[in-house]
């Protein structure tokens, strides 16, 4: 059984055209996109709608988590949408919409499909950890 939609928001303090930047450009992608600051990331991307992406989150002990998925949808610079994969779940669809705000952009992070209990409590977690990590890039 599915859980619903797990949503995380959060407000960039960044301009809407850098902060999409900061979602589809790898060199950016790998200062932030990892939930914690004891972690490091290695990024790879072709970012057109039915391009891929990569994303090897390593761990100060040795872990690696690797992330695949296949870019879906992609309004410049309003919303991504692509599929995400890993170990742990597979053919989970993730959405990205941002809009400016007075204080930046807010980032809404939707992701659907995944499986009720702890994987969706650590994908909650992991997204906030990424996203506040996103705001720590632009500080």
């Amino acid at each position: 059984m599915s859980a619903d939609k797990l949503i995380v928001k959060r407000i960039i303090n960044a301009g809407i055209d850098s902060v999409f930047e900061a979602f589809s450009k790898p060199e950016i992608m790998r200062m932030w996109f990892y939930p914690d600051q004891d972690m490091s990331a290695v990024v790879s991307n072709t970012f057109r709608v039915g391009g891929g992406y990569e994303i090897k989150m390593h761990t100060k002990s040795g872990d690696t988590y690797t992330h695949t998925g296949e870019y879906l949808e992609i309004v410049s610079p309003e919303k991504i949408v692509f599929t995400w994969n890993s170990d742990f779940v597979n053919d989970t669809v993730v959405t990205v919409t941002l809009s400016e705000t007075e204080n930046g952009t807010e980032v809404v992070l939707s992701h659907e499909f995944l499986p009720e209990g702890e994987i969706t409590d650590k994908h909650r977690s992991g997204w906030g950890g990424c996203l506040d990590r996103l705001n720590a890039y632009f500080n």
